[in-house]
Order: structure tokens, then C-alpha cells, then sequence
């Protein structure tokens, strides 16, 4: 099949041997079906001076949008093929120095920015090394070739990455490059490392199931030199040289755990300001700053054992827990969100959302359902 025999090849006439519906047997393709992680190529055909829409649906059948018959040119949408030929390889080369470092594949997503799950004792260094030597591969242009072994031939490549628990067929393809990699893949790579450009981690998610994102080419060298500039300008704008911007993270991540301590214990002395409506208890409070849970559970043991609704806001988090024999105040609550352009919700008797002025929520909510205590409730009995 010619996405194999020349993966470069942007278009092709062949004959069609067969049809069912809007099945097509074709003759040969050069529309890859996908597989690999390698999502299937795009493309269209042109038969009778009309444009349709084809896809290679596996063993050279094709799915065609129109009526086509005797011989057809299929054009490939190159641009795409050649990002992920390009994004294949490129993944095919930084994974191998990882899982010589111990980590173990789980699944890989090809596009415009591509994603590599796995699991494995790696760490954000490990990634960072990795990248390092990915883009140096790069630069070398080292060599790619594919070729096909048989299964029984297997003991005869024992550097070769593969899982033989995915592989049907007695022949199996794989892919080198030159001095670094054996890989058993089904999909579509880029003759020369060089042809990849450059190479860019772009996120990376740690814990069991770890995740790195990647770019290639123009954007992966974009995205570092963007990286490079924004690190010198913050380094720059205070006085810092490379050396001492770890320990001024360091101390900047101390200094805002002490704080956020100080408010934890904040959030648990200050007393919320009570007043009453007949039994109505309404009871609120404002902080700039302050521990959400400790304040959240605060409110619903108040809520919870007396007839009270607690009204508080957290800097833009504004918050409401009410005694359930008052469902009446939750319409209130969502109704002066919606007029703030705020947004939230939530279940129970507990209602959390965000306003643009969190103390005016609390004032403005506060007043709407005293006016409404006392139409249902009587008057004022007094505040404390």
C-alpha cells in the first residue's frame, strides 16, 4: 500500500475493484486507516469532475460520499499527514529514553498538540532530560527506516519495543531510528529525525497515570523561545539570576503557606454577625481571604441545628447554607447571581457561586431575605 511503499506521495489515481453502498474496494491507497495512535488521514476524491469526501476504512475499502465509479484520484490532506508523520516519530524518540528510565506506555494521542499517557517512577527532571536529548536526535537528522520481520525472527531484535499481546499477524513492521530505537508500530513516520524541526514538552501532569504534552516543529521552537523570554523577563524584573530563582520560588511558596495559615485560623474564630427575624436566624460574614471547608463546615452545623441561613463570601466566592425548612431563600440566592452576572449552584442546602463584588453579595442577599423574614415571619427581634 503506498502510505507505506512512499509515505511522501500526496495523491494517487487507482481503479475501483468493487463496491457495496458506499463501500469502495480500491485498488491501492495512500490514505492511512489509523491505528497506533495515529488518528486515520483525511482526504477526498475526485470522480466524474465532482469532489467527495473518502476515507480508508481498513483492508482498502473506502467509504466514499458521492456515486464513483471505473478510475478515481484520491488527494491527501497533506498538511495533516505530515504534522502527525511528523508527531509519531518525534513521540517514537522521546518515549524510548523514557522507558529506558523505567517508564511504561499506556496510550498516545496524535494532533496539533499531541499527548503521551503512561506510568512509571519518572520524575519532572526524567521528562525534562528526555526532552533535551529529544531535541538533540533532532538536530543530529538522525536516520529512519521501517522494514517487516516475522514472528519467529522476533529473538533476533531483543532491543525491540513492542506488545505482543496487540499483534495478530505473523509479520510485524517496525521502525528504527538509526542508534537509538526499535519499535514495532503500524503507523506513519518521517524519513529523518531533522525533517521534526524541533520538539517542545508543552504540559505535564504527574501522579500514577502521568500525562506529557508535545509540539512539534515551528511551534514546539516558538513555545521555547516564548518560555525563554517570559523566565528572563521575570528574572530580570527582580533582580534575579538563573541560580537564585528556584530559592525565590521557594521562599515565595513559604511565605503564601504561612499565610494561607493565618487564614485558616482566621476562618475559624471570626464570628459570624447574627440577627433575627422572628425564629429566623440570619447569619453572615465577609473575608477577603480565608480556609473555604473550614468556613463551609461552619455554616452548615449553624444552618443545620438552628433556623438559620448563613450568607458568606470569600473574597468573589459567595456562599450560602440554609435550615431546609427555608427552600424559599435558595431562589432568592440564584436569582441575585443571576443579576450580579454571577455564576454557581448546588445541591442540599448548600449553595456556592461567584460574583464580581463578593461583599456586596453578602449586604445585597442579606437585605433581600430579611425584607422577605418579615413579611413571612414578623418583625425584628434584635441582633448580636
Amino acid at each position: 500500500m503506498q502510505y507505506y511503499e512512499n509515505p511522501y506521495l500526496k495523491e494517487i489515481e487507482v481503479n475501483i475493484l468493487k463496491r457495496e453502498g458506499n463501500r469502495f474496494l480500491l485498488e491501492d491507497t495512500i490514505l492511512y486507516p489509523g491505528g497506533g495512535g495515529q488518528p486515520p488521514d483525511e482526504g477526498y476524491v475526485i470522480c466524474n469532475d465532482k469532489k467527495f469526501h473518502i476515507m480508508h476504512i481498513g483492508n482498502l475499502w473506502h467509504e466514499i460520499e458521492g456515486d464513483c465509479q471505473g478510475r478515481v484520484k484520491i488527494v491527501l490532506n497533506w498538511e495533516r499527514r505530515y504534522l502527525l508523520m511528523r508527531s509519531h516519530t518525534a513521540e517514537h524518540t522521546f518515549f524510548r529514553i523514557l522507558e529506558n528510565k523505567g517508564a511504561r506506555m499506556g496510550k498516545i494521542a496524535l494532533g496539533e498538540i499531541s499527548s503521551i499517557i503512561f506510568e512509571g517512577e519518572i520524575e519532572i527532571e526524567d521528562i525534562l532530560e528526555a526532552e533535551e536529548k529529544t531535541r538533540k536526535l533532532i538536530s543530529e537528522g538522525r536516520k529512519v527506516r521501517t522494514f517487516w520481520i516475522r514472528k519467529e525472527d522476533l529473538e533476533n531484535y531483543p532491543d525491540l519495543r513492542i506488545k505482543l499481546s496487540r499483534i495478530n499477524d505473523e509479520s510485524i513492521r517496525v521502525v528504527e531510528i538509526e542508534a537509538h530505537d526499535l519499535s514495532a508500530c503500524k503507523g506513519v513516520h518521517v524519513s529523518n529525525l531533522s525533517e521534526i524541526e524541533d520538539f517542545a514538552i508543552v504540559s505535564v501532569k504527574m501522579g500514577k497515570r502521568k500525562e506529557v504534552k508535545f509540539l512539534v516543529g515551528s511551534r514546539a521552537r516558538e513555545f521555547h523561545a516564548k518560555g525563554s523570554r517570559k523566565l528572563r523577563e521575570l528574572m530580570w524584573h527582580r533582580n534575579l539570576n538563573m541560580d537564585k530563582v528556584e530559592r525565590y520560588v521557594k521562599n515565595i511558596e513559604e511565605d503564601n503557606e504561612r499565610m494561607l495559615s493565618a487564614f485558616r485560623e482566621l476562618s475559624k474564630d471570626m464570628d459570624f454577625h447574627r440577627e433575627s427575624y422572628g425564629a429566623l436566624e440570619i447569619h453572615t460574614l465577609y473575608l477577603p481571604y480565608g480556609d473555604y471547608k473550614t468556613l463551609q463546615r461552619r455554616a452548615m452545623e449553624i444552618a443545620n441545628h438552628k433556623d438559620a441561613v448563613v450568607i458568606y463570601g470569600l473574597g468573589n466566592v459567595v456562599c450560602m447554607a440554609f435550615n431546609p425548612k427555608y427552600e424559599w431563600v435558595r431562589d432568592e440566592y440564584l436569582a441575585l447571581l443571576s443579576r450580579m452576572s454571577g455564576r454557581g449552584g448546588g445541591k442540599g442546602n448548600f449553595l456556592s457561586g461567584s460574583a464580581s463584588d463578593g461583599k456586596a453579595f453578602v449586604e445585597n442577599l442579606k437585605r433581600i431575605i430579611c425584607e422577605k423574614a418579615i413579611s413571612l415571619h414578623g418583625g425584628e427581634n434584635g441582633s448580636d
